[in-house]
């Protein structure tokens, strides 16, 4: 399971940097960011930085964590079958809330990548989205972590 150690070691990092830009965020008031305040530099690198750790959060977790406890699950190679149906496993067994919940924070990511940098008040709203959901990601990636180190798979 030495690819599985890896994931995690991939996922606690980008949600160690991830947490910390967050709290960054909030300590400047995030919900209240402005058009205006896009024009610090340093504002612009944090909330840069906080994008870039979500979406590598975000397609860790669903890129490779999913697939991988797919196929220990179910036995099942993840090559075998659709996205959708990985995430309709992870729903029955109740480790993700719905797939529907997963497309959605899919979404905002994509979100992310198309934002350009003149629509920053689609980028502040997105960000707060974001932040909102880390909580809940984190959740669904310690309910199989603990999962797998229970069984010591």
């Amino acid at each position: 399971m030495k690819k599985l150690d890896l994931v995690f070691q991939e996922i606690d990092k980008h949600l160690e940097t991830l947490k910390y830009e967050k709290n960054k965020l909030l300590s400047l008031g995030v919900d209240n960011l402005s058009e205006a305040d896009l024009l610090d530099y340093e504002t612009i690198i944090l909330l840069d930085a906080f994008i870039f750790r979500f979406i590598k959060l975000q397609s860790a977790i669903g890129e490779k964590l999913f697939p991988l406890f797919y196929e220990i699950l179910t036995g099942r190679s993840y090559t075998e079958v659709a996205f959708i149906d990985i995430l309709n496993t992870l729903e029955k067994y109740n480790f993700i809330p719905s797939s529907n919940y997963w497309n959605k924070v899919r979404k905002l990511r994509n979100e992310f990548i198309h934002i350009y940098p003149w629509e920053t008040q689609l980028k502040i709203e997105a960000v707060q989205k974001a932040i909102k959901e880390i909580e809940n990601i984190e959740k669904i990636y310690q309910k199989i972590k603990s999962f797998i180190d229970e069984r010591k798979l």
